[in-house]
């Protein structure tokens, strides 16, 4: 359901509550109903749906006189129902920052692995590469990644099947390059994209190495102007080039 389709006062009974939450900001059942012209029970019925969907919540306020109202207002996700253009001012931001030679957007996409990295690091714990990518890719499904690990002859994959910056990382590959460094930041060990969703593939994989040793801190993001995948002196991996 998204409210966009609501405009002059089309859609169901809940779509038009929503767009009356999103331009008056607040309402009792018995406003709703008077503005859309339906019973006060009725509208009732839809808001207990709305708040149990998680779209709308309500506070009880109490008037300077009168008995004690409830009002209702969109949540978070209520809101989220509208049109957003995230993606749009996101890429134009990455594009502004990645031009002449690319040295701010670099700059930028170290500064938010350390932010990915103080996130994450509390829950990718584990004594060996195989318990922290599982507990990774629970993280990264947390974020709508889809994610998990599997066992093959060859060692681990971590695979992802949905990927929540596809039209970002189809126009700035190295937001992929980015998070394939974080990945070896937080397992303390090389990986290799084999497959990504950009290049065409369902999902992201990515191999994982085997590491019998503790945990060791990973690579971090180069200095901007190099390269934002490898330590210096180490290989640059194409493919970790390709996938978000």
């Amino acid at each position: 359901m998204t409210a966009q389709t609501t405009g002059q006062g089309r859609g169901g009974t809940r779509e038009r509550i929503l767009l009356l939450l999103r331009r008056h900001g607040r309402r009792s059942a018995p406003q709703l109903a008077k503005q859309l012209d339906l019973s006060v029970v009725g509208i009732r019925r839809h808001l207990v749906a709305l708040e149990r969907d998680g779209l709308v919540e309500a506070s009880v306020e109490k008037p300077a006189r009168g008995r004690p109202a409830a009002l209702y207002r969109l949540t978070d996700a209520g809101l989220e129902t509208f049109p957003r253009h995230y993606d749009e001012l996101a890429a134009e931001a990455l594009s502004f920052l990645g031009a002449a030679d690319g040295r701010a957007l670099h700059a930028f996409l170290a500064w938010r692995n350390e932010q990915l990295a103080a996130r994450y690091s509390p829950r990718v714990s584990g004594a060996d590469v195989a318990e922290r990518a599982r507990h990774l890719a629970d993280a990264l499904s947390e974020q709508g990644f889809m994610a998990e690990v599997e066992q093959t002859p060859d060692g681990l994959r971590l695979c992802q099947h949905n990927c929540t910056v596809e039209h970002i990382a189809a126009a700035h590959p190295d937001v992929c390059t980015s998070e394939a460094a974080l990945f070896e930041r937080l397992l303390g060990t090389s990986v290799v994209r084999e497959a990504t969703i950009v290049g065409g593939a369902v999902r992201c994989v990515t191999s994982v190495a085997p590491a019998a040793s503790p945990r060791r801190p990973g690579p971090r993001l180069a200095r901007p102007g190099t390269d934002p995948a490898r330590p210096a002196g180490s290989p640059t991996n194409p493919a970790a080039r390709s996938t978000a």
